[in-house]
């Protein structure tokens, strides 16, 4: 079967998704907030194939995404004279730091201060939001895209067809120029996977921000703490804030009253410095701060910040009783409602009027009409609890104005949500967001990849929040993140896929209220996000538990059961299990034969797959027979040149080369071949599996020059695309020795089926089907056939459509 990308019919592959996740603040004088609540357009497109039309472009990772801190950085000075000398001696000094401390110790905008000035002194500055694994695989790809990759290695990098990380540090390594990358938030090491993504360079230096200085991954980075301020310092940073009307003294009581801590300095300083014509007095602002009463709800909190937390719990709650009392009250509603999402940048058309009024925050306590939205904002901004931003729209779309507030604010305000507005608030978080997302759908319609990507983030957090409080909202919440799951498999963005459907599958029943069908639906949904991304060991173990219950509660031949045995299938042939391939898939295709009839799309594509697995087992004739019937059928029912009669005529190529039907082999595998380039263009995963099979027939042709020339034009697009070490590319590479060696050149066939041979037993491991194919290549290279009867099995890789 011809490449591992291809997804179930009822699964389509599409378009690529914005790499974009970075951008610059918008500049705003600190004293002046002019926010006004538009809208946020959602596009849809009617078909997310993947037209070069519809691809959007690179943004900008030149630029960090955070918010400016009011005050400059104080202190940190051995930290900053280290780093910048590092960055001046690239290959010479640690190539890779990390900044850790808690939550608000001033890792960013370190980072954000360090970053201006290299740039300023010529360096490249690159930065990417390491918050979550999507954003950080978006930002990492663009950062790709920056440093001169193709935007089709690039895009096969995305989609799981070659390897991402090695891409990545691929264009680093070779970069002309020196560079510092930013690697901020990395609060959740497991982003950077098994250490992969995380390597040092001669070429530049890696700068991580993170809350855990102990992580594996960073045992060999040079990892600096970030305590809290000195008192002379955070005094400073009073002053910043325009703090004024204290005298010194009165000053080092506030700052040792907030622990000499950023983020306290900060929301505190934001507070007292608007206090112009009401002043408070240090004293009283630490009374109030020490009459905390609902600091028992930070008893859950990490041990090391418990105490931090109450402290900025404390002050924001001091930020919002002066809001309220400067007649804003609704501030506090809107930071609640804030709180339901993710500290990544939230679009601010999520809170237009009309969507508000559809809530019921008008009836909230404090409530929070529509027509006070505006100034609600605008206070919370005054306050330094929440900031705006721009994101840089797709191409061809507009900017994005953003919202955004620190985790731990926003962790903090949703613990002290009163109980008795808590539901309210969940339910109007869920329901803003379903809202935009459903706005303008139409059936057949899928998101456009900007809105999936700035909208997933907020998604979870709102799943992870209704769930925690056990919310009647978990069910509207758990839908939204299903919706998102299967739009971003039609996207084409399987990491993003699997990210959701993990999360659907973790949800308890217990809160869902989702039935013992829908719960089957989302382990299938995880078990197919598997096997798109190439772990068919995993995806067929929760295959199998899947069918057999599927078999229990909807019985054999439900339209879902025999979707299970087909998925079930494909991943079994992913593993090279072929006999137990073709009992699932004749099963599908029986079953689906009977429910849907023989000429739906997806008995047909279960046909040619059970073909592939029945040719795999050396029955060529049964599979041939079978393979042109389908074609036949396809042909009458979708029209000659249909995605699945291509696919159809693909594996009857392949059966006819393998039993020995050369010319007829090559006139149907040139024909699919011309069609596949004029549809997909001359480097789709589908058009190079025909050329490979092509290449294949011209090589038992004996036709060497023009099979050689065949193969190392998938070989090179291959090892460009894929990676050198892609099963499809080692297999591709097996093919060549083939044709090297049947041609003669034994000098170049020798030391190729060496190091390819070597690959494949680390790769693939010593019992796979492609390893052997290339240890007898190996051994006909070296002058040991042992089996000159068999064909190779040249040609027919994983295929795409499967």
């Amino acid at each position: 079967m011809s490449d591992t990308s291809k997804p179930s019919p009822l699964h389509p592959a599409a378009a690529d998704v914005s790499l974009r996740d970075h951008a610059r603040l918008a500049s705003a004088a600190r004293d002046q907030y002019n926010v006004e609540i538009g809208q946020y357009v959602v596009h849809r497109d009617a078909s997310p194939g993947p037209a070069a039309s519809d691809r959007s472009g690179p943004d900008s990772v030149r630029m960090p995404l955070a918010v400016r801190s009011p005050s400059p950085v104080r202190d940190r000075h051995e930290i900053r004279r280290d780093v910048l000398h590092a960055i001046g001696h690239p290959g010479v000094s640690h190539s890779k730091f990390v900044l850790y401390g808690t939550a608000g110790s001033g890792k960013t905008v370190l980072a954000e201060d360090l970053f201006h000035e290299v740039v300023a002194r010529g360096v490249v500055g690159l930065w990417v939001n390491a918050a979550t694994e999507v954003a950080f695989r978006a930002g990492m790809l663009a950062v790709a895209l920056d440093r001169g990759a193709d935007p089709g290695q690039v895009e096969a990098a995305r989609v799981g067809r070659r390897p991402a990380a090695d891409l990545v540090w691929q264009c680093l390594d070779a970069a002309a120029e020196p560079w510092l990358l930013v690697l901020d938030n990395a609060d959740d090491p497991s982003v950077f996977g098994d250490g992969g993504w995380l390597r040092g360079s001669r070429r530049g230096t890696v700068l991580v921000t993170t809350r855990h200085g102990s992580a594996p991954l960073w045992r060999d980075a040079d990892r600096r703490r970030l305590d809290v301020l000195g008192l002379d310092d955070a005094v400073c940073v009073l002053r910043d804030l325009n703090v004024t009307g204290y005298d010194q003294a009165a000053l080092e009581r506030l700052a040792n009253g907030l622990g000499c801590h950023p983020l306290a300095l900060t929301l505190a300083g934001a507070y007292l410095g608007q206090r112009r014509l009401d002043p408070v007095t240090v004293d009283e602002f630490l009374r109030r701060l020490r009459e905390d009463p609902s600091g028992i709800l930070d008893e859950a909190a990490d041990p090391d910040e418990r105490d931090l937390r109450r402290l900025i719990s404390s002050t924001w709650q001091i930020s919002l009783d002066a809001l309220a009392d400067r007649g804003v009250p609704e501030a506090t509603p809107l930071m609640w409602l804030l709180s339901c999402y993710a500290p990544d940048p939230l679009p601010i058309g999520l809170l237009h009027a009309h969507r508000l009024g559809l809530t019921t925050l008008a009836q909230a306590e404090p409530p929070l009409p529509t027509r006070k939205a505006d100034a609600a904002l605008r206070g919370l901004m005054s306050q330094s609890m929440v900031a705006d931003l721009d994101i840089p729209g797709d191409v061809g779309l507009p900017t994005v104005p953003c919202l955004q507030a620190h985790a731990l604010l926003l962790d903090t305000v949703a613990a002290r949500i009163p109980l008795d507005q808590r539901e309210g608030i969940l339910a109007a978080a869920t329901q803003l967001l379903d809202h935009l997302l459903h706005e303008g759908e139409a059936e057949g319609t899928c998101l456009d990849a900007q809105t999936l990507r700035l909208f997933t983030p907020h998604a979870l957090a709102l799943l992870r929040r209704t769930v925690a409080a056990r919310s009647a909202a978990v069910p509207k919440a758990l839908g939204l993140v299903r919706y998102l799951r299967d739009q971003s498999r039609a996207r084409g963005d399987y990491t993003s896929t699997h990210l959701l459907a993990e999360s659907a599958v973790h949800v308890p029943p217990s809160v869902s209220a989702a039935t013992e069908a829908e719960l089957l639906d989302d382990r299938y949904e995880l078990a197919c996000s598997l096997a798109d991304l190439g772990r068919y060991a995993e995806s067929v173990e929760i295959h199998r538990e899947v069918l057999r219950a599927r078999e229990t509660q909807l019985g054999a031949d439900h339209v879902q059961t025999l979707d299970s045995a087909h998925a079930l299938g494909l991943a079994l042939y992913g593993l090279g299990e072929w006999a137990e391939d073709e009992l699932h898939l004749r099963r599908a295709v029986e079953g689906r034969r009977r429910v849907l009839g023989p000429e739906d799309a997806a008995t047909i594509m279960s046909t040619a797959c059970l073909a592939e697995a029945i040719g795999e087992q050396q029955r060529w004739d049964e599979a041939e027979a079978l393979a042109r019937t389908n074609v036949a059928t396809s042909e009458a029912a979708h029209g000659p040149t249909s995605p699945y009669t291509l696919a159809a005529r693909h594996t009857l190529a392949w059966a006819l080369y393998r039993l020995g039907r050369l010319d007829e082999a090559e006139a149907l595998a040139s024909a699919t071949l011309a069609e596949r380039e004029r549809a997909l263009g001359s480097e789709h995963p589908r058009t190079l599996v025909i050329r490979d099979l092509l290449a294949g027939i011209l090589c038992a042709q004996e036709r060497w020059t023009e099979a050689e020339a065949a193969a190392r034009s998938v070989l090179t697009a291959r090892e460009e695309v894929l990676g050198a070490e892609h099963p499809h590319t080692l297999a591709m590479r097996t093919g060549l020795i083939r044709i090297l060696t049947g041609a003669g050149d034994i000098t170049a066939a020798q030391p190729l089926a060496v190091l390819n041979l070597e690959a494949c037993i680390r790769v693939l491991g010593e019992a796979h089907p492609d390893t052997l194919d290339c240890q007898q290549a190996h051994l006909d290279a070296f002058g040991s056939n042992l089996h000159a009867d068999e064909a190779p099995r040249t040609g027919h890789d994983k295929d795409v459509q499967r």
